[in-house]
């Protein structure tokens, strides 16, 4: 009998643990992951199309983020969203509420941006052309993903919005 009270008592704070975790992260939890180069195009196939945004940029827009935040591509443009799909940039390209956006954990994303390293001669989401060296994220159109990538990692498995828009 003692034992099968201790069992239960740890269960019960594992489950407390997990649920209180899980609440921090938001609805959805923790959603994205990096990866290396090299796995993610075993894992997600070849870049199709890439887009370069300043890194200062997305931290600008991550700033004004919850626990999540969304991503497509739209008129050769990245798009970033709330979870709530209002713009976190100074894009002002509409969408419509059936199109297709990828979520990630704000805290994902920022890890990725730790990663970032200079590349001369990148487009922020401004469609500026800079010579100088920037620190850059690329996000990357493949076959059936959106992916954000710096020299070194990918961040993948994101959720489609919608169905999963984590409001």
């Amino acid at each position: 009998m003692r034992k099968i009270i201790t069992s239960l008592t740890i269960v019960t704070l594992i489950l407390i643990f997990f649920s209180s975790v899980s609440n921090a992260q938001g609805k959805l939890g923790v959603v994205g992951k990096q990866f290396s180069k090299k796995e993610a195009n075993i894992l997600f196939g070849k870049v199709i199309g890439s887009i370069d945004v300043d890194a200062k940029v997305l931290q600008a827009a991550l700033d004004k983020a919850n626990d999540y935040v969304l991503f497509t591509i739209k008129h050769n443009q990245v798009i970033i969203r709330n979870e709530k799909r209002q713009p976190l940039s100074n894009e002002n390209e509409n969408l419509g509420n059936n199109e297709i956006m990828y979520v990630f954990s704000k805290s994902e994303v920022e890890k990725l941006l730790q990663s970032a390293t200079p590349k001369a001669g990148v487009t922020s989401l401004s469609s500026v052309t800079s010579t100088a060296s920037v620190s850059v994220v690329t996000f990357e159109v493949r076959a059936s993903v959106l992916t954000l990538s710096t020299n070194t990692e990918t961040l993948e498995l994101s959720v489609g919005c919608p169905p999963f828009c984590g409001d």
